[in-house]
């Protein structure tokens, strides 16, 4: 049997280099065979770019995207990721964000689910009701019962069930199973060829915000494409050095400030 080519492949900025080693270290022996990997540094001067060619012995270009904001500089480096991919024949790219450390075997588990967009699991900070909560990064949109109860809110009353979501939860991260989800933990994703050939990322998705994760799930629900999520490949997402609480009990990521003006 042929085995996938997969390329393994992430953006980042030098704002990223507080878990630079940690990310590189563990990409460069993952335990998939014959795998590549690249970067696209999007840094808005060439030093950090030089300074990975040296270091880390690995495949790294620069994109010299234009962009003001931060988030669509991250957009234009994951749209050179798909592109790299489709020039160099790849069957799969696992996308990752460079903050998130999946484990060893994150390849053959996530081929093994044998779905064309399929994540890992890691966790975030969000605020809920005025609190911080450790949460995973995965929505389902809510069942008809849930939806039900909800609607009975007089607040909610008004909205239809594809504009609501959840976490996933407790149960359902330990049931093991594979999860279709409605939002997948993208920063470890691996997205088949067929899917890579004609989806590219964007930067409004469809609540309005400029969301790169969301913008290409949500066209790949319009291409008939369904994501899941394999809670079994938990990843460790490194950002508790990200963000900044503003003394409002909002969380500001300090590395993407631009991203919330």
């Amino acid at each position: 049997m042929i085995r996938p080519k997969v390329l393994v492949a992430a953006p980042t900025f030098d704002g990223m280099k507080y878990c630079e080693k940690e990310f590189f270290d563990r990409i460069k022996s993952l335990d998939y065979p014959g795998y590549d990997v690249l970067i696209v540094d999007n840094s808005r001067n060439l030093d950090y770019f030089n300074e990975l060619r040296k270091i880390w012995d690995i495949t790294v270009i620069h994109d010299h995207s234009d962009e003001e904001k931060s988030v669509f500089r991250l957009i234009s480096s994951r749209n050179l990721i798909l592109e790299y991919a489709i020039a160099k024949d790849y069957s799969h790219v696992l996308m990752l964000d460079s903050d998130v450390i999946p484990p060893k075997n994150v390849i053959q588990e996530l081929l093994a689910c044998d779905k064309d967009i399929v994540s890992g699991l890691y966790y975030n900070f969000f605020v809920v009701s005025g609190q911080k909560k450790w949460l995973p990064v995965a929505w389902k949109l809510l069942t008809v019962e849930e939806f039900s109860e909800l609607q009975k809110i007089p607040s909610y009353s008004s909205l239809s069930r594809s504009d609501l979501r959840r976490h996933i939860t407790p149960e359902e991260i330990d049931s093991g199973a594979v999860l279709e989800v409605n939002l997948p933990s993208a920063g470890c994703m691996l997205i088949s060829r067929d899917v890579f050939l004609d989806l590219r990322y964007g930067k409004f998705s469809s609540n309005g915000g400029a969301d790169d994760d969301r913008f290409f799930i949500d066209q790949a629900f319009n291409a008939g494409f369904v994501p899941f999520c394999n809670p079994k490949v938990l990843c460790d997402h490194l950002v508790k050095e990200k963000y900044v609480d503003d003394g409002k009990g909002n969380l500001v990521h300090k590395s993407f400030s631009d991203m919330i003006k």
